[in-house]
């Protein structure tokens, strides 16, 4: 919010002549004659026309004090140009306008919100990020991701859990990503409090499959019903580019996999009629109704192991496809 500026120049010739010729009974009792041809009611209107002009300047700020202001905020030296004085008041108030932009300018890490946009926004448009760009990141305060888990809290420590688009993650360029977050530490390290321990680390992923029999309606292909649900389902968990899910960022940090919002997703499908003997299983293949997940944890969907049942109900009786 700006701090609105005091209004010195509030009093005009007529207040200030109004307001000397009544401190003359108490100033002096025997000065009676206050008509304008007076000596001393001479004198009052021309110290209140120079008091006038006085207060006039002293509410306007010159552009010396103007350039001054803008040096000081910038660190450094700035001087208007010799032009004209249209061109000098358009030069000052472009220069103003940049200085201010350039402290709006994000730069200290304090709040999760300043890592956040540091990583997102000022790291992947730096010159040290030419390889490998971050999709997206989550600040967890008070956690050491490196040496222990996300319940176990750590004063003074701050842990980045950075995205790396999917895409680009292959097996022969691992160590290239672990060089990147070794290049946005280092991006980070001056800009974080003194006392902050920093750890940068890539997301604890939980790798889940899907089985389950879709009943489909008369007139459509199996092929394509299949399809269909396992593109849904992939962009449902896809940590990155979730299509019209999550509002197309990606599955949430820490969010639970619960089996009636799949039961609900495959339903919703066009040319699927109902679903039955829906399973999340984990690792490990067990079903579970619901599957937790700490904060620094994303779904992993294996698509090897997800398996949609095609059937096709005619009359009382079902026929696999």
């Amino acid at each position: 919010m700006n701090l609105p500026l005091p209004n010195l120049d509030y009093r005009t010739y007529a207040d200030l002549v109004e307001e000397a010729i009544s401190q003359i009974p108490v100033e002096y009792p025997e000065w009676t004659d206050h008509n304008p041809t007076d000596t001393g009611i001479i004198l009052i209107e021309l110290l209140a026309w120079l008091t006038e002009m006085t207060l006039y300047r002293v509410n306007q700020v010159p552009d010396d004090n103007y350039t001054n202001f803008v040096s000081l905020l910038k660190g450094n030296q700035w001087n208007l140009p010799n032009v004209s004085a249209t061109e000098r008041a358009k030069k000052l108030q472009a220069e103003i306008q940049k200085t201010l932009l350039d402290l709006r300018q994000r730069y200290r890490a304090v709040t999760t919100e300043d890592y956040e946009q540091l990583v997102l926004q000022d790291w992947n448009k730096s010159k040290n990020c030419t390889e490998l760009k971050i999709a997206r990141v989550k600040c967890l305060p008070q956690r050491d991701l490196e040496n222990n888990d996300a319940n176990t809290f750590a004063k003074g420590h701050i842990s980045l859990v950075v995205v790396v688009p999917q895409d680009n993650i292959q097996d022969n360029i691992q160590d290239n990503i672990q060089k990147n977050i070794q290049l946005l530490f280092d991006f980070l390290e001056p800009r974080k409090l003194l006392t902050t321990r920093l750890h940068i680390v890539e997301p604890e992923y939980i790798t889940v499959n899907i089985q389950g029999d879709l009943i489909i309606e008369d007139g459509y292909k199996p092929e394509d019903i299949r399809d269909k649900a396992k593109t849904e389902v992939k962009l449902f968990f896809h940590p990155c580019n979730s299509g019209k899910y999550w509002q197309g960022k990606g599955w949430p940090f820490g969010r639970s996999v619960y089996l009636s919002e799949l039961y609900k997703l495959l339903d919703d499908l066009e040319g699927v009629d109902f679903v039955e003997s829906l399973k999340i299983q984990n690792e490990n293949d067990r079903s579970q109704s619901e599957i937790t997940l700490t904060e620094n944890q994303l779904v992993e969907l294996d698509k090897h192991n997800s398996k949609f049942k095609i059937v096709v109900q005619v009359g009382n009786e079902r026929k696999e496809i």
